[in-house]
């Protein structure tokens, strides 16, 4: 799903709001992160029943700009306002 321009300024805002750090913990860099422009979902895995099925969580996601290291977030607590 696309990442409008509201959630990304409400992400922003939250990660402003949770002292969340700018260094990378891959490459210690200090270049930034880039938010990912879409809002992504995962899979559930039963192996089990060997099944898969959607997951209703979606992530937003960080991506350091100098090493391109990824941080996912959960987005349904933080875009929910």
């Amino acid at each position: 799903m696309a990442l409008s321009k509201a959630h990304e300024k409400a992400f922003q805002k939250w990660l402003v709001e949770h002292d969340v750090h700018p260094r990378c913990p891959a490459c210690s860099s200090d270049a930034g992160w880039t938010v990912h422009n879409e809002i992504l979902s995962t899979m559930v895995l039963d192996l089990d029943q060997k099944k898969i099925s959607p997951s209703t969580s979606g992530f937003l996601v960080l991506v350091c700009k100098n090493c391109k290291h990824v941080l996912f977030f959960a987005a349904p607590p933080i875009l929910k306002g």
